[in-house]
């Protein structure tokens, strides 16, 4: 017992460390929102993508085996979305609340905690694993947020049609985490030796960005979002850290997956809400403020549930 809670604490713990480091900092002027806004860009359009490159660049696809992970992750995703619009259109009257609610319990920072976390549970094994399939799930959370968000935004401009849809295809083309992944592709399935400048230079670049994303994460953390709109955040969040990981993980237990497999579904369906969802929403015109408050409880909220995941699947000798 003692040693699954050590476990877990060394997963979670100095993750969450650097993101309060960043919400202090942030609060003593030690950085600005300025710093926040070039971090974030730097984070996911340079160190990110090196990052994905280099561990799709030294894997093998033995490390995912039968791909039943991805299919997983592709099939769990979408129904996630599907069930959480329907939901939203029965339960909730404000169509701009709608979009805001969904988004907000089914897309997860899967870019910026998975890789972290992975690497803190299981080594080199979890990061490779992260990087193979993060490229399918961020190209689903990316395209079903914006055309939830189409459907049900308040700006007749922003509705699904044509020009919408050309915007997703050309998000999948332009993402720098997918091209980082593409580009990875050679040199694992030809086996090609990186020159050892080229190895060391992006390395570099790949240490800079985990501190540098999760400080950023706590920077923006802001509690003065929580005015208002209280309860469909309280719902949407409980959604997005504890029933959906809930279900997804049990389902990925019932159909075999274990250990780093394992791990990948909970980081997926447990980690908070993407930073990104509070701009998309605003810029939609969705409820941006319900987005924020979302964000901001679920980044609270799992501290906590996935430390308790962790601490479960450890005990009971999935992971």
């Amino acid at each position: 017992m003692l040693s699954n809670l050590t476990y877990s604490i060394n997963a979670v713990v100095p993750i969450f460390i650097l993101v309060i480091l960043g919400y202090l900092l942030k609060q003593f002027r030690f950085i600005t929102e300025e710093f926040c806004e070039v971090s974030e860009r730097v984070v996911f359009k340079i160190a990110l993508p090196v990052m994905l490159f280099l561990e799709v660049a030294k894997s093998s696809l033995d490390v995912i085996g039968d791909m039943r992970l991805i299919w997983f992750c592709l099939i769990t995703v979408t129904a996630s979305f599907t069930v959480g619009a329907v939901l939203a259109l029965l339960c909730i009257k404000d169509p701009a609340r709608r979009g805001a609610f969904v988004q907000g319990a089914c897309r997860s920072n899967f870019a910026i905690l998975g890789v972290p976390l992975a690497e803190n549970m299981f080594g080199t094994v979890g990061t490779q694993m992260i990087a193979i399939v993060m490229p399918f799930v961020i190209l689903m959370f990316n395209s079903y947020s914006v055309i939830i968000l189409s459907v049900f935004s308040s700006d007749a401009e922003h509705r699904l049609n044509k020009k919408s849809i050309v915007g997703i295809l050309k998000n999948i083309v332009t993402n720098p985490l997918i091209i980082g992944v593409v580009l990875g592709l050679p040199f694992m399935l030809l086996d090609w030796e990186m020159p050892v400048i080229m190895h060391k230079s992006l390395t570099y670049l790949n240490n800079l960005c985990t501190p540098l994303a999760l400080m950023s994460l706590g920077a923006n953390f802001k509690p003065a979002n929580m005015k208002g709109r209280v309860g469909y955040a309280v719902a949407a969040s409980l959604c997005k850290t504890v029933i959906l990981p809930g279900i997804m993980v049990t389902l990925a237990v019932l159909l075999g997956f274990r250990d780093a497999a394992l791990g990948v579904v909970l980081i997926l369906f447990g980690a908070p809400t993407a930073v990104s969802s509070y701009i998309m929403a605003k810029k939609m015109k969705n409820d941006g403020e319900l987005a924020a408050q979302i964000l901001l409880l679920t980044t609270l909220l799992c501290i906590f549930t996935i430390f308790a995941g962790i601490f479960i699947l450890k005990t009971l000798q999935f992971i």
